[in-house]
């Protein structure tokens, strides 16, 4: 009897003794993956709308939402941004677009090569508008800004557009 009494007790202690690995073992995993989880949530970046990671949308996709303005317009060294103060450009999805300033709108086209990064308008003779009237070159765009360059280089001309 005092045997038994003995087995028991191994038994009883090796019961204790398995129940707390397995208790320590699930401890552990719980552990693990709450700290696995907090690690991601704070490696996470916020999707930062202006980010260069929207430059896979189409710049048609692009231009066609909303309406856009001249921010920035440079011929060489001369800034000639404030000749569009006041123009709202809407491209449309079939290629056509405006210009439009107090109650004056003038139509164009417009046609955009996302392969080569090449973006085409003609938009009015007139000036200030004609000057826009060529190729460009995309440099970099986001769903909130398109900056070209002039197709032709010896006129060192940029552009910015940016969404209103």
């Amino acid at each position: 009897m005092l045997t038994d009494v003995i087995t028991n007790q191994k038994d009883l202690t090796q019961f204790y003794t398995l129940n707390q690995i397995k208790m320590k073992t699930h401890f552990f995993s719980k552990s693990l993956l709450i700290i696995t989880l907090i690690v991601m949530l704070v490696s996470c970046k916020k999707d930062d709308d202006n980010s260069p990671a929207n430059n896979s949308a189409s710049t048609s996709s692009i231009l066609t939402t909303g309406s856009w303005h001249v921010s920035y317009f440079h011929e060489s060294s001369n800034d000639h941004t404030s000749n569009f103060s006041g123009y709202t450009f809407n491209f449309n999805t079939n290629g056509t677009m405006t210009a439009m300033k107090s109650s004056v709108t003038t139509n164009g086209t417009w046609s955009v090569d996302d392969s080569n990064n090449e973006f085409h308008m003609s938009i009015g003779n007139d000036i200030p508008l004609n000057e826009l009237s060529k190729g460009w070159i995309i440099n970099s765009k986001t769903s909130t800004e398109i900056k070209m360059i002039d197709d032709n280089t010896t006129h060192n001309e940029e552009l910015h557009f940016v969404k209103n």
